[in-house]
């Protein structure tokens, strides 16, 4: 398996990147051959028409169309320019507003596929349990929580993952995926939609969909068109014009998919062993794999939307009889299967088609998990300064027990807050409040001011004794298990909310690291707005020098407080990572003049480089933090901003 995975997560993401420039220069080929094959179609159309009309019977109708006929020519400049501006106008708008619905974020999609968004407080077990593997994945891999979707009408096992960015992916799985396996099954399943998200496959993905939609609209119409007129003699030229349109947008279509299919078998074993390097257990994946072949439904999809993002699923979603393996979106089931397991005989276990009886078993499984105690230090992940870009977008089984481990810790009421909207807007305050009573009198009379219910505040004030109890490397895991439940704010509640934590923030007239940092968080998972098509600025170190600079002198104070001896050696240890600007100027500012602000537009910035940079950045970063061998909460905290901003995540780690 190893040979089928990349070295590491930045060379992953540019294949992702020089793949989606290939397929816009192959939509761009497509759309060109469409303008042609419909100009000539329509000029022999046309000139067909012109022969037809000659009458025999009619001299002067005879002789006008004899001369259009001796008059016609093939080629015609303005005609040809005028048909490819209104083609190219047209699949343009169609593919934009395509794109414009999926920059909403993946959660868009798998409500397209007849997904329903899995509520927080969710009663079911097996709900619960599903939203216990991809929090913990999604904490093990230092990416954004997922929102998590059920196709509850689909009885097929399968999965997938959709969005643009680790920011606004989504998850969603079938009912019958639930229903019949196991919870080891259930984690390679999203282990394997974690990688697509990790290695920037569910971003290639959604671009596929609004790049091909722009073609098939044109089959769509001329469809609409022959099926809504009469062929008679005077419609016959438009009635032609559609069959032109719908043997264009459905051959482009197909072509399409092809293209979309074959970069999806790809990608697909690209996942599979990823997944298997996360949880370090390749019978789980496997096991799902041969109960998919072994269940009489198989893995197929029943909504009439999934034939659009069939490349998107786990398993084959629907079955082309025309052509099963040039229209196959995943390589055959037995080599993924014989892959993560060399033993495989090519036999299916046969998986039962009523779960009912599996039911009692797989609740028993959530509650033997929710048993698991431990220390958060038994799950310490030992690392090297050296190593720190290899575990980017790159986790293990470690880092998975670690994240177990970490929402163990969390009290079951606690994480009942985070179930409702309101409660987890209420934790965010409290986080930002803090422990200490001597300053929560002020902040709550802030909150009065701002017209906030005193039952709210008083749920506020029962959250920060909770908080009290818990340790500060837990906070941040706080907020970004807060974050599915913010987002079903209304938009009136959230600028509310945002508002909020801003008068917050500056009651004390202070910018703290922790004020910054859940503020930065807040504001990237709720209120950004993901480009479709965004491109990369910052291709040389000089061009981001300042930017980088920044940066280090608030991670190098972030750890070394109040020395700044020590503070300066390691933004010197950080800034000799880079030869290419070592020589130019970079002074080593004074703790009192960080500036958080700063460095929030340093690091949109920096988000807009090339990932040579990005990578760079963190590879400084880690030698910044791990110079005294130690990382502090303060330095674990901008660590992780950081690999947001740049979308490169990291998991939680300590040396």
């Amino acid at each position: 398996m190893a040979d089928n995975h990349p070295p590491n997560f930045f060379f992953r993401q540019d294949q992702a990147r020089k793949n989606i420039r290939k397929l816009v220069g192959i939509f761009i080929l497509a759309v060109t051959m469409i303008i042609a094959f419909i100009y000539f179609a329509l000029q022999l159309i046309y000139y067909i028409y012109l022969l037809t009309s000659i009458s025999p019977t009619n001299r002067a109708v005879a002789d006008y169309y004899s001369q259009k006929v001796n008059a016609f020519s093939f080629w015609d400049p303005s005609l040809f320019f005028l048909i490819a501006g209104l083609v190219t106008l047209f699949i343009a708008v169609a593919s934009y507003i395509k794109m414009y619905q999926l920059e909403k974020g993946g959660g868009t999609i798998a409500e397209m596929l007849g997904g329903r968004l899995v509520p927080q407080g969710s009663a079911d077990p097996l709900e619960r349990r599903y939203l216990n593997v991809v929090e913990e994945m999604a904490i093990a891999s230092g990416a954004s929580v997922p929102l998590a979707y059920i196709m509850e009408n689909e009885k097929g096992i399968n999965a997938f993952a959709a969005g643009l960015t680790m920011h606004d992916s989504a998850i969603a799985v079938t009912r019958g995926a639930l229903e019949h396996l196991t919870r080891d099954e259930l984690q390679g399943v999203v282990a394997h939609e974690f990688s697509h998200i990790l290695n920037g496959d569910s971003r290639l993905n959604t671009q596929l969909i609004a790049i091909l939609y722009g073609i098939l609209i044109l089959g769509i119409i001329g469809g609409e068109i022959i099926d809504h007129h009469r062929l008679t003699k005077t419609s016959i030229f438009v009635f032609s014009a559609g069959i032109v349109l719908a043997i264009v947008g459905y051959t482009g279509s197909f072509m399409g998919r092809i293209i979309q299919c074959a970069v999806s078998r790809q990608k697909e074993l690209l996942a599979d062993a990823s997944a298997v390097q996360f949880t370090r257990n390749s019978s789980g994946l496997a096991n799902a794999l041969k109960k998919i072949g072994g269940y009489t439904l198989g893995s197929l999809i029943n909504s009439s939307t999934s034939k659009q993002a069939s490349h998107l699923f786990i398993s084959e979603s629907s079955i082309d009889f025309l052509f099963p393996k040039l229209l196959a979106t995943h390589p055959p089931l037995s080599q993924r299967i014989q892959l993560l397991d060399p033993q495989f005989d090519g036999k299916y276990p046969k998986t039962d088609a009523t779960p009912s009886k599996f039911a009692s078993k797989y609740i028993a499984e959530y509650k033997a998990y929710k048993q698991g105690t431990g220390s958060y230090s038994d799950f310490l992940i030992d690392a090297r300064p050296e190593h720190v870009t290899n575990f980017v977008g790159s986790f293990s089984d470690a880092h998975i027990g670690q994240s177990r481990n970490i929402l163990t810790l969390i009290p079951d009421k606690l994480k009942q807050e985070l179930n409702v909207s309101q409660s987890a807007a209420c934790l965010i305050y409290a986080l930002l409040i803090g422990c200490e009573r001597d300053y929560r009198d002020a902040k709550f009379d802030i909150m009065r001011k701002s017209l906030v219910p005193e039952n709210i505040i008083e749920e506020v004030a029962v959250i920060c004794d909770k908080l009290s109890e818990l340790g500060q490397d837990i906070r941040l895991p706080l907020v970004e298990l807060a974050v599915p439940s913010l987002l079903a704010l209304t938009s009136a509640a959230k600028r509310k909310f945002l508002m909020i934590i801003e008068l917050l923030i500056q009651a004390d007239h202070k910018f703290t690291l922790f004020e910054f940092t859940v503020e930065w968080m807040i504001n990237k998972l709720l209120t950004e707005k993901e480009n479709i098509s965004g491109k990369i600025s910052f291709f040389s170190y000089a061009q981001v020098a300042s930017e980088i600079y920044i940066l280090l002198n608030a991670l190098a104070w972030a750890g070394n407080t109040g020395d700044c001896e020590s503070a300066k050696k390691a933004f010197e240890a950080a800034v000799a990572k880079f030869p290419e600007i070592s020589n130019t100027d970079h002074d080593f500012l004074k703790e009192d003049d960080i500036s958080y602000k700063n460095v929030g537009q340093s690091l949109n910035q920096l988000s807009r480089s090339s990932f040579k940079i990005k990578e760079a950045v963190i590879n400084a970063c880690a030698y910044c933090a791990f110079y005294d061998k130690t990382v502090t909460v303060s330095e674990a905290d901008l660590l992780r901003v950081v690999s947001l901003a740049l979308g490169c995540p990291l998991p939680p780690f300590l040396p």
